[in-house]
């Protein structure tokens, strides 16, 4: 289970490197291939370009994301109030009793009590 979560953890944390580590092992395709600039070698692009554009589509999902999530805080966060008056459970005042019916039981338990509780003698 402890594997578990440090696998989910590790994801988590190196999530915003896989651009990175992308373009470290898709280097030649991506300079070859996916660069916007192959067409000028004098730029020395190298796919650059590539990554700085899955930077921006990281960068835009996790705002994304920050503006759903804000929206659903909002959904969540609308509570409804009802009055005191609304709720009734049809108890009359005769059914509530005051006291209760075996007080003597509340008097033996408190003697009960009071002569376990001593202090230590020193």
């Amino acid at each position: 289970m402890k594997i578990f979560w440090f696998l989910i953890t590790a994801l988590l944390v190196f999530r915003p490197v896989a651009p990175v580590i992308d373009y470290i092992f898709n280097y030649d395709y991506i300079a070859d291939e996916l660069c916007v600039n192959r067409d000028r070698p004098e730029l020395n692009c190298n796919g650059r370009c590539y990554l700085m554009n899955a930077f921006a589509e990281e960068a835009s999902k996790k705002k994304d994301a920050q503006q759903r999530e804000g929206k659903l805080n909002l959904q969540l966060s609308i509570t409804y109030f009802v009055s005191e008056t609304d709720w009734n459970f049809g108890l009359s005042q005769t059914a509530v009793k005051t006291q209760p019916a075996d007080h003597y039981l509340l008097k033996k338990v408190e003697g009960f009590t009071s002569a376990l509780l001593k202090p230590p003698i020193s």
